[in-house]
């Protein structure tokens, strides 16, 4: 869930520069769509993949986001984030372990992985049907995780419909959203852990 990049900015190739040039247009014009909003709620199948070793695994997940603040559910976790703090909580092993965010180390909130290939990217549309367009991202720099993302737009409403995330592992992470509803009122604690939601759970601070 937590990634990191590293980005640069340099000159696309004389050859593909107006198609390019639109390409990032329209990312950073949906990059700042989702920045617009006061906060995000989704509902997506996850698929993690990697055909050199046989693996794919699927299951849903969900999430509400709001700037560094985020709530989700996936992969039998409960994760709380109010920016500065985060609770993760083991439906399985019924604990909660506390940590401080630490952006070096994929501590951000989910929307860091798009938000931060802004300036410093290549772009590329590599599939186009109807009013949706498939755009290949990948950063300037080598980075460490990450080797490029792909990302289906809808170019009606610039909403992002899937994301595939390639680490340098060969695996890739796929993001098919499902349900997405903004700008709704949240309460002044909802991105606060509540013991008293988990009362069995037992509590690890790890900070």
């Amino acid at each position: 869930m937590r990634k990191h990049i590293l980005l640069i900015i340099s000159i696309l190739s004389l050859t593909f520069g107006i198609k390019a040039q639109n390409a990032e247009t329209l990312f950073k014009n949906t990059v700042d769509k989702l920045k617009s909003y006061n906060n995000i709620e989704i509902t997506f199948d996850y698929n993690m993949i990697n055909l050199e070793a046989g693996i794919f695994e699927t299951m849903e997940g969900s999430g509400v986001l709001q700037g560094e603040a985020y709530k989700l559910h996936i992969l039998g976790q409960d994760i709380i984030c109010n920016g500065a703090t985060i609770w993760t909580y083991n439906a399985d092993a019924e604990e909660v372990m506390i940590s401080d965010v630490d952006n070096s180390d994929g501590g951000g909130s989910p929307l860091s992985v798009i938000n931060s290939y802004y300036d410093n990217i290549s772009a590329k549309i590599i599939e186009e049907a109807g009013t949706t367009k498939k755009i290949e991202v990948k950063p300037l720099i080598s980075d460490e995780n990450i080797d490029k993302l792909i990302v289906t737009i809808n170019t009606n409403n610039l909403e992002i419909k899937d994301l595939h995330v390639f680490d340098k592992n060969k695996n890739e992470f796929v993001y098919v959203i499902n349900k997405f509803v903004t700008n709704q009122k949240l309460p002044a604690d909802f991105f606060t852990f509540k013991e008293s939601d988990y009362p069995d759970a037992e509590i690890i601070d790890m900070r």
